[in-house]
């Protein structure tokens, strides 16, 4: 018998076909299955960005659990994923941002002067790190924010794994001014290798309006 099945106008004919055995695919590292989570869907159910990059931070970061231990005044180096940010019209130019690391939420308090000197960074990086005075304040109902006297970005792995291709055009002016800017320096200053993580970071909400690009 002819090998094959019946089809209008006579017999298909089954031909059997070596087909070559699938590539050896490399296992991905932690950092790149974490971009394919927030490349894919958005958001990642594994490990935070922070938890990998914890060992880049200087020495002497703490995380938002350590906050709720130190005491008011004390200077801090923080770190985390820009999740908000704010920057109402009644604050006389004080931007808010909420920050996020493996542990919880770090809220920041950026004065009108470290704003105008790091306004790119400010506005355009996912992973900040900052340093300033942990407050405090009983008339807050206990609060803890960091006056911020320092801001920059974290360094992330150097691999590039996808296109930045999600923002809005003053979104991505502001970018294109950033690199220039660090083009210009040298490409020096921290966060010149997070390109790879910015086109896939989560949108960064508003206070007032809830996420959006």
């Amino acid at each position: 018998m002819t090998p094959g099945r019946r089809v209008p106008g006579g017999t298909q004919l089954a031909l059997p076909l070596d087909l070559p055995a699938p590539p050896r695919l490399r296992e991905l590292s932690a950092w790149e299955a974490m971009l394919a989570d927030y490349r894919t869907t958005g958001l990642t159910v594994e490990t935070h960005p922070l938890a990998l990059l914890r060992d880049r931070l200087p020495a002497n970061t703490v995380s938002s659990r350590d906050l709720e231990t130190l005491d008011h005044g004390r200077r801090v180096r923080v770190g985390g994923l820009v999740v908000a940010r704010q920057r109402p019209g009644t604050a006389a130019g004080i931007v808010f941002i909420l920050l996020e690391d493996e542990l919880g939420t770090i809220n920041l308090i950026v004065p009108p002067k470290i704003y105008e000197r790091h306004r790119l960074t400010v506005r355009t990086e996912p992973l900040m790190l900052a340093a300033g005075k942990l407050e405090r304040l009983a008339a807050a109902g206990g609060a803890i924010n960091v006056l911020v006297d320092q801001i920059g970005s974290i360094d992330a792995p150097d691999q590039v794994l996808a296109e930045v291709k999600d923002f809005s055009m003053l979104d991505e002016q502001v970018r294109l001014g950033l690199a220039d800017q660090r083009a210009a320096a040298g490409g020096g200053g921290g966060g010149g290798s997070g390109e790879d993580f910015r086109a896939v970071a989560p949108p960064v909400m508003s206070f007032g309006v809830g996420r959006r690009r």
